[in-house]
């Protein structure tokens, strides 16, 4: 069944309360997180590369075919930039954001506001 043939096209093939995936996740299947933690010694080695880069020194990351070695290289001040922000963000929460709303105010009586002349 699909959504243009749904009569009531509320953009869903599955009835309300249905699930798309009712057995769920198959057993002994991990999930990228999980997969992440577990090899990065719980994220440590990852927040260890951020905060290198962060002072300025590209981390030992292993290299791949093709490329070359970048330890001890001098990271780019973007790229420290870039990892101060995810530290922070990760560490402290993003900081909320202010949003600027032009807007007039007038002593009439909303009625004549809404009504034209």
């Amino acid at each position: 069944m699909t959504t243009a043939n749904n009569t009531n096209n509320n953009l869903s093939p599955w009835k309300p309360g249905q699930s798309g995936n009712p057995s769920g996740r198959p057993k002994g299947t991990m999930d990228l997180a999980g997969y992440v933690l577990e090899t990065t010694d719980g994220g440590k080695e990852l927040v260890d590369a951020l905060v290198s880069i962060a002072r300025g020194v590209m981390p030992s990351v292993p290299v791949q075919e093709g490329s070359r070695p970048r330890k001890g290289q001098q990271a780019r001040p973007a790229d420290q930039l870039k990892a101060i922000e995810m530290l922070l963000d990760r560490g402290f929460g993003r900081s909320p954001q202010q949003l600027d709303i032009a807007h007039s105010v007038t002593d009439r009586p909303l009625s004549t506001c809404l009504t034209r002349h």
